[in-house]
């Protein structure tokens, strides 16, 4: 492609070789501009072809061609493409913005990074810090580990000019990577690559093979997962599937699917398909006078009413909470998940440990496919290598600690400087800790490596087994904060959290920490190594301040692991987190005396309206999980048991006898697929309707005839 501008600038020249050896090879790239804002625009003058279309991250662009973009609002561009993306450290570098552009930029486009001189690059406040910081510090506060990870990294990775060089030696381009073997631009879009068709095989034997074995499909950016799900519908269709059902936490997240059986529709044609309808998420067809269809619902409506459908495909699984990924394995019969592995739209190895453990228990015959080829760009792209590079996504898994003994030689410390860990000599360091904090989380965002590299009122401890980090805790500091009715202060989520459920002031002036992760290498847990590291954390607080505090999205598990610690379970969220699909739950550790008083308050209120709650907003909150909750506080007062129920007493006549009965014996009562069942019915209120049907008893009668004979055992010994 030929340029306006003058072909004997050498600039120009070099600029112009580029985007042709980029275009030829099928590669993206990511460049950085160091220099002075007039020689930021004169190279993107240079480097910005006639003909391109793209964003500049920011409120306005002083580019033509380029549109502003808000990072806040980029997520709204996954699964689109642009030319270019342009970034503006002055207007603030965030590190998810720079994660999802990595998925939008076409092959042949450039990343385009521009950078003032490193002195002040590394001094200068980041402005998109802002958002993450707690009430009152300011970007000028951080501690600006995130931007020197940023130049170090790229610097190395990256192509790099600066305004500052004597002698302008561009970078040379014969560095660039070649692509192993480089696919047109045109390729037949409808044919599958070789990586695909081993895809649509496995998907296919989901529709035809035996029940209840669902395929987990899995691949990096850009290698035309959802574009094989589109196909797979298309073969189905052709093998004489007539119902197949597509879903996604938005529509848009399965548009390379239906543009994939767009693109097939002169072949279905062909076959006798003939559309009766096509509006977005939907294509009817009819063949020999009966319908077929491909449809798009969300997952909430399919959990309200599964689909009648002979396949359910679920693209981008790792946007949706697990709970909710396991009712619809369960109220479907055959499912696909597929889901991205790295970058903005990948969740972390966390997820995928939770999703597999599950699948392995309840779907033994279950399988995975990994899709490795680039299919929107070519093999070995620079811009991908980059980004990679940069969030630590190119690691491989250091070898396991399996040696339990080696643990009991565990040392534990804090990292009190975490800036350092962005020298290029802690780089190792720095990639097990995100491992780990990746693990800990239901999803991880490059925004968790720029907070954990900046936050300045933060505590990172460790734990090591032969010089390797085994454990990690992180946690933020909370409080402290001036009683001002009807102001919300950013951040700082315990105390106000507990100011506005107990009516307290005192809670916001009171100084703390909240634990933010806690996180085991998985070949090391279950060995005591949490409790260790949080035992030493409280230590080592103990005259720092008053609360140490957690939040998390609960599980009956990890309510357990806290309680057990002596932390106090204090709130739990009404509505559901939409991440997780989970409540969220705040516990507290008092250190203090005026800290233990406000805890006591606040638990004995929390106990009574929780005990209560659970006959309304939480009526259907898993049982195992109210249990644990409840057991981690002090037992109720013991309640006489209503004899007359295990003769003719009609159980409506001393249902409340009963519920305080039980409230008063959990910590006596075994857990049992019983007791959760007579918890759901007597403690929660749940129709008997309900519970017969979560039991293996036919109606209500005989479930009660059961209940009556495990309460006799119980009552036995007392």
């Amino acid at each position: 492609m030929t340029s306006s501008n003058a072909p004997s600038n050498p600039a120009q020249i070099w600029a112009d070789d580029l985007c042709t050896q980029l275009e030829q090879q099928r590669h993206r790239a990511c460049l950085v501009l160091c220099g002075s804002a007039d020689w930021h625009q004169a190279w993107l003058k240079r480097l910005i072809r006639p003909d391109w279309q793209g964003v500049f991250i920011s409120e306005t662009s002083p580019h033509p061609q380029a549109t502003p973009q808000n990072p806040k609002q980029l997520r709204h561009l996954l699964g689109q493409e642009t030319d270019f993306a342009v970034f503006d450290a002055d207007a603030g570098l965030e590190a998810d913005a720079l994660g999802i552009v990595g998925g939008l930029i076409r092959a042949g486009g450039l990343c385009l990074i521009c950078l003032p001189p490193k002195a002040d690059f590394l001094n200068h406040p980041n402005p998109a810090l802002a958002a993450f910081l707690n009430y009152p510090l300011t970007p000028e506060d951080s501690l600006k580990g995130f931007q020197a990870h940023l130049w170090h990294q790229l610097h190395q990775h990256a192509l790099w000019l600066e305004e500052d060089q004597i002698d302008p030696a561009w970078p040379d381009l014969q560095n660039l990577p070649s692509a192993p073997s480089t696919p047109p631009l045109n390729r037949d879009v409808t044919q599958p690559t070789v990586d695909q068709a081993v895809a649509l095989h496995a998907i296919q034997h989901v529709a035809f093979g035996h029940r209840k074995r669902p395929l987990l499909l899995t691949a990096d950016r850009g290698r035309g997962k959802s574009t094989a799900l589109g196909m797979a519908c298309v073969a189905l269709l052709l093998a004489g599937k007539r119902r197949i059902t597509l879903s996604a936490a938005r529509l848009p997240q399965v548009q390379k699917a239906f543009d994939a059986v767009e693109s097939a529709l002169p072949r279905l044609q062909q076959a006798g398909f003939h559309v009766c309808e096509k509006r977005p998420g939907l294509v009817i067809f009819d063949i020999d006078r009966k319908p077929a269809e491909i449809c798009f619902r969300a997952p909430d409506d399919l959990i309200r009413a599964p689909a009648d459908t002979e396949l359910l495909l679920v693209d981008e699984a790792a946007h949706l909470p697990l709970p909710m990924l396991f009712a619809l394995l369960k109220s479907h019969s055959r499912t696909v998940l597929a889901s991205t592995e790295q970058g903005y739209e990948g969740s972390g190895r966390g997820f995928r440990l939770k999703l597999t453990e599950h699948l392995d228990t309840h779907y033994p015959g279950w399988k995975r496919h990994t899709l490795t080829s680039p299919i929107r760009w070519a093999d070995k792209d620079p811009l991908e290598n980059t980004l990679n590079q940069l969030f630590l996504l190119d690691t491989a898994p250091e070898k396991d600690i399996t040696d339990p003994t080696l643990i009991r030689q565990v040392q534990i410390e804090r990292i009190n400087h975490p800036a350092e860990l962005a020298q290029p000599d802690n780089r190792a360091d720095l990639q097990r800790l995100f491992q780990l904090l990746t693990q800990a989380h239901y999803q991880t965002r490059p925004n968790d490596l720029m907070q954990l590299l900046e936050i300045p009122n933060q505590q990172l401890w460790v734990a090591r087994a032969q010089g390797q980090i085994v454990a990690v805790l992180f946690a933020v500091g909370e409080g402290g904060l001036p009683n001002e009715p009807g102001r919300r202060f950013q951040g700082h989520l315990f105390p106000q959290l507990l100011k506005r459920h107990t009516h307290h002031p005192d809670w916001l002036s009171l100084n703390g920490w909240r634990i933010q992760r806690l996180a085991v290498w998985p070949s090391v847990q279950r060995l005591g190594l949490g409790c260790q590291l949080t035992a030493h954390f409280i230590e080592a607080n103990q005259a720092e301040a008053d609360t140490l505090s957690v939040s998390f999205s609960a599980d009956a598990g990890l309510i357990r692991f806290w309680t057990s610690l002596d932390f106090q379970p204090l709130h739990l969220g009404l509505k559901r987190d939409q991440a997780s699909g989970q409540h969220s739950a705040a516990l507290c550790y008092p250190l203090t005396e005026k800290a233990a008083r406000l805890t006591q308050q606040a638990q004995q209120q929390f106990q009574s309206e929780f005990a209560w709650n659970l006959t309304q907003p939480f009526q259907h909150l898993e049982s195992d999980l109210a249990l644990a909750i409840l057991r981690g506080q002090p037992p109720a007062l013991p309640s006489h048991f209503p004899n007359g129920y295990l003769q003719d007493q009609p159980f409506e006549s001393v249902a409340f006898a009963l519920r305080q009965w039980t409230l008063g014996q959990l910590t006596q009562l075994e857990d049992s697929d019983t007791l959760a069942l007579w918890f759901r019915k007597v403690v929660q209120h749940q129709a008997w309707s309900d519970v017969v049907a979560a039991s293996p008893f036919p109606h209500r009668k005989a479930l009660e005839a059961h209940f009556k004979n495990w309460l006799a055992e119980q009552l036995a010994p007392i």
